[in-house]
């Protein structure tokens, strides 16, 4: 049993943004490409599935959290379910985020409890 868990390398953790660091950040806001530069730059060894990329980039960046009406909190997670048959690159993907994202985590099916993985798939008529 386990109270909490810690990642075990945090290597951004200690990094600091410099001022050279952030205007280039801003530069980068302004190319009109940047949207597509940043899908391909995600596992570039891998060809195409530029639809599944752009999910990944999406959930790396995160949303935005709202508060309707003040009422109730939507949070900003966006989450990506991968399905697919077996060689179909979906670990190969996960795998290069782990090492390339700052908030990543890999686990599978088995490292999770039924709670915490559910999904509903149906057939279109």
């Amino acid at each position: 049993e386990a109270n909490y868990v810690t990642k075990k390398q945090d290597l951004f953790s200690a990094y600091k943004l410099t001022q050279e660091d952030k205007e280039e950040i801003e530069n980068l806001g302004k190319d009109p490409r940047i949207g597509e530069r940043i899908v391909k730059s995600i596992a570039p060894s891998i060809y195409g599935h530029d639809d599944i990329k752009t999910a990944i980039a999406l959930a790396m960046f995160g949303g935005q959290e709202k508060n309707v009406e003040g009422k109730h909190r939507l949070r900003g997670d966006i989450n990506v379910l991968l399905l697919g048959d077996p060689g179909t690159a979906k670990s190969q993907f996960l795998k290069y985020v782990e090492k390339t994202g700052q908030r990543a985590v890999y686990t599978t099916g088995k490292g999770a409890s039924a709670v915490g993985l559910t999904a509903a798939v149906h057939k279109d008529p």
